[in-house]
């Protein structure tokens, strides 16, 4: 099969207050829809992140999404064994049972699903539940739904709970052109950052993986981005200070953290003499087997340092330990709260005792 590539974009007119835009990708491992919604929620800014992975048959499997609303960043994650058993960030989901497609009640893209899944003939009709996914309550519930194919490229969708119906013309991909003056495509082209963005979307993730269930609290708290007043310590005692940035996603199907690590930050690194230690750097932190240690992997490409460490969250801080230029070293989280938190680095020294690094002292910068 040769791999397709499309980015599309809709206004919904009935308001005027939103816009989505939507990259679809199919190759011969299946489909993908990602997206971004923006909308004006009763005067409120609200913004969905969203990815949809179908089989080639166009049978959902599994859906991430995300909302950033009323100051709170809120995320669920929906896999589908195919055959109509659903589970819902982890759990077993019986109210989802027999829901065959899902539906973003915010994205006319997701009529695609159930259109190129059933294709009745012209004149008849599919009945279907759809897992149905409601914002910005970002709930999840089971709607029965129709299609009728009106015509080659025509179909009209009814709500069965409702009396709500409206007349879709789709292109050649089943993605609504126009959806009864609701929604109109007003875009239809390649993607518009290429790689860079593909690969984020492949990388990055809205939340945990349901499979790290609890163990995924040690580090979701820090999801987001974060400012930082660094003090990097001598031998004598004496500092450097300055300023970093410090980032934070769930990545690897939310299987993993990656972080950026910045300091100086980003328009303050020009010039030989930095205030603070040349950073740019990235760490990967992944749960163990044993379902309670965090291992890490740091890698600062400007020195080629490269820390392997591992530990667990106790008592409210995150001890992590390893080794740095042959010496054990460990680092910490410390003082915890929703938009604070200390970082500590420490090195062992040759009579035991460990002497402070590096100290960071963080503050968030985006809503969590």
């Amino acid at each position: 099969m040769t791999p397709k590539l499309r980015t599309l974009m809709w206004r919904r007119d009935w308001d005027g207050n939103s816009m989505e835009q939507a990259t679809f990708r199919r190759d011969a491992g299946g489909i993908e829809i990602a997206g971004t919604v923006l909308l004006a929620e009763k005067g409120t800014p609200l913004r969905v992140e969203f990815r949809v992975q179908c089989d080639a048959g166009w049978i959902t499997r599994r859906v991430e999404v995300s909302q950033d609303f009323e100051g709170a960043t809120q995320s669920l994650t929906l896999l589908h064994d195919g055959t109509g058993n659903w589970r819902l960030n982890g759990a077993a989901a019986p109210d989802l049972a027999g829901c065959t497609d899902i539906d973003l009640g915010v994205s006319p893209s997701t009529n695609a699903l159930p259109v190129n899944r059933l294709r009745p003939a012209i004149g008849e009709m599919a009945e279907i539940r759809a897992a149905w996914v409601r914002f910005p309550e970002m709930i999840v519930t089971a709607a029965p739904q129709a299609y009728d194919r009106l015509a080659e490229r025509r179909y009209r969708y009814r709500n069965l709970d409702s009396d709500f119906k409206a007349v879709m013309e789709v292109d050649e991909d089943g993605f609504p052109i126009d959806y009864e003056s609701i929604w109109t495509r007003i875009a239809d082209g390649a993607p518009a950052r290429g790689l860079t963005h593909a690969l984020a979307t492949a990388l990055f993730s809205p939340g945990p993986s349901p499979e790290l269930g609890e163990a995924a609290k040690a580090f979701d708290w820090v999801i987001g981005g974060w400012r930082a007043e660094v003090f990097d310590y001598a031998e004598d005692g004496t500092a450097r200070t300055g300023e970093g940035e410090w980032w934070f996603s769930w990545a690897l199907e939310g299987r993993a953290i990656q972080d950026i690590w910045i300091a100086p930050p980003r328009g303050e690194r020009e010039g030989g003499d930095l205030p603070v230690r040349d950073r740019y750097s990235t760490t990967l932190r992944w749960l163990n087997d044993d379902g309670e240690t965090w291992r890490i992997l740091w890698l600062n490409p400007v020195t080629g340092v490269l820390n392997r460490l591992s530990g667990r969250m106790k008592e409210g801080r995150i001890l992590l330990e390893g080794e740095e230029y042959g010496r054990p070293a460990r680092w910490s989280f410390n003082d915890i709260t929703p938009d604070s938190f200390v970082w500590r680095g420490e090195s062992q020294q040759e009579d035991g005792s460990w002497r402070l690094d590096a100290e960071f002292r963080l503050r968030r910068i985006t809503p969590r």
